[in-house]
């Protein structure tokens, strides 16, 4: 795993990715470092998947192959999408993205964006990590792919290059 140090002298696109990749993998790991010896991981979740990274084992498989609703795992792969976009430099953590009404009305989890303001990127992308706000991610597809139809089949085509 990346050291947290390593992450402070990397360039913002690239920190940025770690730190996303970091905060996933130090979730995974307090699911499984709460439970000494690894053997029995309980979770109340009714689906759940951990593998450890580094090796490839299956920490735990409680439904891994039943379909559910993607729920918040949209969330994650909006982020991924983003690091994407970071990565290959085209969008920085600087870029100011415009909040449009349909972004400003969305339901559900929000990190409330202001109605025709613009917001850094940085910011949305906690907006969405932390918030989960559904708000912040219609305001990224906008932004970054011009519409949240093409940002979504950004994501499907990412999705079908990673299995």
């Amino acid at each position: 795993m990346t050291s947290l140090l390593s992450i402070a002298s990397t360039p913002a696109p690239r920190k940025a990715a770690r730190i996303g990749l970091v905060a996933l993998a130090l979730m995974a790991f307090g699911a499984v470092a709460a439970r000494p010896g690894l053997a029995a991981i309980e979770t109340g979740a009714r689906n759940a998947f951990i593998i450890d990274v580094s090796t490839g084992t299956v920490l735990l498989d409680k439904g891994a192959d039943e379909r559910i609703p993607p729920a918040s795992m949209s969330k994650l792969m909006t982020t991924y999408v983003i690091f994407d976009y970071l990565k290959k430099g085209q969008a920085s953590l600087d870029d100011m993205l415009p909040v449009s009404e349909k972004a400003w009305r969305t339901g559900g989890s929000k990190m409330f964006v202001p109605l025709g303001g613009r917001v850094k990127l940085e910011d949305l992308l906690r907006g969405v990590i932390i918030q989960s706000g559904n708000d912040a991610c219609i305001v990224i597809a906008e932004g970054l792919a011009g519409s949240e139809s093409a940002f979504v089949d950004q994501m499907n085509q990412r999705a079908q290059e990673i299995g």
